[in-house]
């Protein structure tokens, strides 16, 4: 009985091992991840900057959606847990 528990063991171990051996992957990003980015932003990404107008639209939109900031701390001070 024990002599086929310790086959049955050294099996299984062995065929875990191969099995995690071979699923074995690396996932790198390359060396020099500049050298593969473009030189400009294609058109149309970068056409305007952001300004203050965008910002107050933000916040706007925030208070109509019913957001309100003083949610944010419990009455110790702590970011409330959601």
């Amino acid at each position: 009985m024990s002599r086929s528990l310790l086959v049955g063991l050294a099996i299984l171990a062995l065929s875990g091992s191969t099995a995690l051996a071979a699923h074995h992957t690396h996932h790198h990003r390359p060396m020099n991840a500049q050298a593969a980015a473009p030189e400009s932003p294609p058109p149309g990404v970068w056409m305007g900057g952001v300004n203050s107008g965008d910002h107050a639209m933000h916040l706007r939109n925030l208070h109509d959606s019913g957001y309100n900031p003083k949610n944010d701390f419990n009455a110790n001070g702590n970011v409330a847990a959601q």
